[in-house]
């Protein structure tokens, strides 16, 4: 229904259509059926067996009287010599019948003036063969009905031709999922404090090793691959990524957020971000906490924070799942770089932190 609505819409399709039918009226049923198509001047060529013979008769009844030789090839230009001798040799034999004598040989001195000597009259001793010119074979019905029928044919092909056409470009730009996103090096993102990476978050093309990354089911279909990345200076950071399917169904949200922070002043400095997986058909949000080294073991800050969600030490190369109803997100952390600020506690916030995300659906 998709392909037949789109052909319907589409002028140039609909203009091949309607010629291609309109020859099919006009050129067959009302050309050759209801009104068919009548000759008038026709040339010498187009005229059919008994009337080209006439012709050839009344010629040669004429040279009878002119002796002009060359007019009467003239006139008899278009008609091949099979065709002129078949007709002198009939009319020959038929006046003979009907003891016309004068007639026939009428008939015979037109075929020995053409070079063309009748069985009954042989040729005259010095008489030159002057065969009457010839344009070759005309045309007939048959020729015209299969030109025809060859330029509609040829019509339908390039009908053919557009729709297949037509077809493989609407093939071509079928929606494609979230992870076609522009993707950025992390190398290219700068270390600056207080200054924003060109583009804060991108998908990481390149995978990460087997081994490093929880299995997932053999039936579960990928989403893409993401990359929540973070830089020191990137005050509030919060980033999402929305889960669709190949023909651009929601399925769910997952993504990463600034969770904790430690000192004052700006900018912020981040102990501690939530990762997190929406799923539309479950009532729940399910959350992790990555935590720095210095928060991590800080027992207040573990009370705080254990609220939100599990609590997971980052790690570089650590890996963590976060899984719904009919979602799953594996998440590793493929870079992490701690700041060092004057009064506070190593190893406690983020200079730069790269977690990839991978959601599958079950």
């Amino acid at each position: 229904m998709k392909n037949s609505s789109s052909l319907l819409s589409n002028p140039i399709l609909l203009g091949v259509g309607g010629l291609v039918v309109g020859l099919l009226i006009g050129w067959f049923l009302l050309g050759w059926m209801l009104f068919p198509v009548q000759f008038t001047n026709a040339d010498i060529w187009d005229l059919n067996s008994p009337a080209k013979e006439q012709y050839i008769i009344a010629i040669a009844d004429a040279f009878a009287a002119n002796q002009n030789a060359t007019l009467a090839q003239e006139r008899l230009r278009g008609l091949t010599a099979q065709e002129i001798s078949a007709s002198l040799t009939a009319e020959f034999a038929k006046r003979n019948t009907k003891d016309d004598a004068n007639g026939a040989k009428r008939i015979s001195s037109f075929a020995q003036a053409l070079g063309m000597p009748l069985p009954s009259s042989p040729a005259q001793p010095g008489a030159t063969p002057a065969p009457p010119k010839s344009t070759g074979g005309a045309s007939n019905d048959w020729g015209i009905i299969l030109i025809a029928l060859a330029g509609v044919l040829l019509l339908a092909a390039a009908v053919l031709f557009l729709y297949m056409r037509i077809r493989n470009r609407q093939n071509a730009a079928e929606p494609k999922s979230a992870a076609s996103a522009s993707v950025v090096s992390p190398s290219e993102l700068t270390d600056q404090p207080g200054q924003a990476p060109a583009l804060a978050v991108a998908p990481v093309t390149a995978a990460a090793p087997a081994a490093s990354r929880p299995a997932t089911s053999s039936l579960a279909k990928s989403l893409g691959t993401f990359a929540a990345t973070y830089k020191f200076g990137e005050d509030n950071y919060d980033t999402s990524f929305t889960l669709e399917t190949n023909r651009g169904d929601f399925l769910g949200e997952t993504g990463m957020g600034s969770s904790e922070t430690v000192g004052e002043g700006k900018p912020d400095k981040v102990t501690a971000f939530d990762i997190w997986l929406f799923d539309k058909t479950d009532v729940r949000t399910v959350t992790q906490i990555l935590m720095s080294d210095a928060a991590y073991n800080n027992q207040a800050t573990r009370q705080r924070l254990a609220t939100k969600g599990e609590l997971v030490l980052a790690e570089k190369g650590k890996t963590v799942r976060l899984e719904t109803a009919t979602l799953v997100v594996d998440c590793e952390i493929v870079d992490l770089v701690y700041a060092s600020t004057p009064g506070l506690p190593p190893n406690s916030h983020f200079q730069k932190l790269i977690v990839e995300m991978v959601p599958s659906q079950k």
